[in-house]
């Protein structure tokens, strides 16, 4: 009798284990939701982890996962690349009243958001297939997360969704429309890294 209750307590330990896991990984999931259904895939997923004091992507205290403060207002990114790119050619602060993924301000969302046109891309709503995306998350897990769950759906879709490239420093996350050329998403890319 002692052996079957040490068992079953054994066994109950385990499926709760299971059970906590399991609700962990959902929500992980949840917190990261796709973009726009017409949303975009692919390509270059990178990090850059520069620790220059001069650098606008390094931390402002000695934790390397919090977004520093200058680097927490989306628009102030988006207009930095909006000059140095010259094809973007509108540039617009996603709200609560705008979100087309509904994550702004929310739990498990991005803190600051917005997007630009570019004139290589036409869009009928809001969002990446405009041109591209800044996203500022809580912290750089959020963005890593974000990036991670776009791309693993994308490829899931074998390119039925299309493609994006995703450029990251700490908790911000640029994707690029992926119809966009190669050669545009570099100049993205390069005035996202200056």
């Amino acid at each position: 009798m002692r052996i079957l209750k040490g068992t079953l307590t054994t066994m109950v330990t385990a499926s709760v284990a299971v059970v906590v896991l399991t609700g962990c990984g959902g929500g992980q999931n949840n917190a990261s939701s796709t973009g726009p259904s017409t949303s975009s895939s692919s390509s270059s997923a990178s990090t850059s982890s520069s620790k220059s004091s001069a650098s606008p992507w390094s931390p402002s205290s000695s934790s390397s996962t919090t977004t520093p403060a200058a680097a927490k207002d989306a628009t102030a990114i988006a207009d930095g690349i909006k000059a140095k790119v010259p094809t973007v050619t509108k540039l617009v602060t996603i709200t609560e009243d705008n979100d087309p993924n509904n994550k702004i301000g929310r739990p498990g969302g991005y803190v600051s958001a917005a997007t630009l046109y570019d004139s290589g891309a036409s869009c009928t709503e809001l969002g990446v297939e405009c041109g591209a995306t800044v996203e500022v998350w809580p912290d750089e897990a959020g963005a890593r997360s974000r990036s991670k769950f776009i791309q693993d759906a994308l490829k899931a879709a074998n390119g039925a969704l299309g493609e994006e490239y995703h450029y990251q420093h700490g908790a911000v996350l640029l994707r690029v429309y992926g119809d966009l050329k190669p050669s545009v998403a570099k100049k993205y890319e390069v005035a996202f890294n200056s």
